[in-house]
């Protein structure tokens, strides 16, 4: 995907600063600016504590910057959409509702009728490979399918931006995989625009088009990287390849640095 093409997501700017009590303001973010094309599949990474997954909530419209904006299809964000899906690491289901009431949630908030919004739900839950668990609770599933049944919940809302925060973050290695080369076959679909904050250096290589690498706090722009792999992608398939190792080294010693210096 060229970073010519005209950006569906503009942060410019962004600023934020928390008061405290005893220490004054802390700067968490220091003008942080950048593009994301439409249809791009851009990652977020960066040592801990150094304003990631703030920075994705100020573009979900969860939190209000304090200074700079962010644009979407050039419209100040003002606070949440339904045309911008969030997906966090903390299965954002609702635990009384069985699994599929819970897909079907977003489509009952915008009128769609019952018979409608349960075929629309199904149609994701057979998408994520879990039509034959609609009537469980969350309860009853595994981490990796709470997962799974979130990124259903996100797509029946037909969002035209994926907003991804650490979402396979408390996954084992294997179930983890599994997602991202789930993720990468619905996103290969109908591309849509993706901002993903991840700690794995792997899987930001793996997954993107552009890994954007944000220095320790407060936190800014180190560098924002290519990624040139061919895609489609399978996780297996790419992580064989040179450029895979050297992508991955690079970003790597870039947010070492970072680690360390803070240090």
């Amino acid at each position: 995907m060229s970073s010519s093409a005209a950006p569906h997501l503009s942060i410019c700017n962004v600023t934020m600063k928390y008061h405290t009590a005893n220490r004054g303001d802390l700067l968490a973010l220091d003008t942080i600016s950048f593009t994301v094309p439409t249809g791009e599949f851009v990652s977020i990474v960066g040592p801990s504590g150094c304003g990631k997954s703030t920075l994705l909530y100020i573009v979900a419209g969860l939190l209000r910057a304090t200074s700079g904006e962010v644009l979407s299809k050039g419209v100040p964000v003002a606070g949440p959409s339904p045309d911008r899906g969030v997906v966090l690491q903390n299965f954002s289901i609702f635990p009384w509702r069985r699994i599929v009431e819970n897909v079907a949630y977003g489509p009952e908030m915008t009128g769609l009728g019952k018979r409608e919004r349960h075929a629309l739900a199904m149609k994701y839950l057979r998408l994520v490979g879990l039509a034959d668990f609609a009537d469980y609770y969350p309860r009853e599933l595994s981490g990796g399918m709470k997962q799974r049944v979130a990124i259903a919940q996100m797509l029946a809302c037909n969002p035209s931006v994926f907003l991804m925060d650490e979402p396979f973050g408390a996954l084992d290695a294997l179930t983890r995989e599994i997602l991202q080369d789930q993720l990468l076959q619905l996103w290969e679909q109908d591309r849509k625009t993706v901002l993903f904050v991840t700690h794995s250096i792997d899987e930001s290589v793996l997954l993107s088009d552009r890994i954007i690498i944000m220095g320790r706090r407060p936190g800014h722009i180190k560098q924002i990287v290519d990624v040139s792999l061919p895609r489609p992608r399978r996780s297996a398939e790419i992580r064989l390849l040179p450029e895979f190792a050297r992508l991955r080294n690079m970003v790597s010693a870039l947010i070492r640095e970072e680690a360390e210096a803070a240090a």
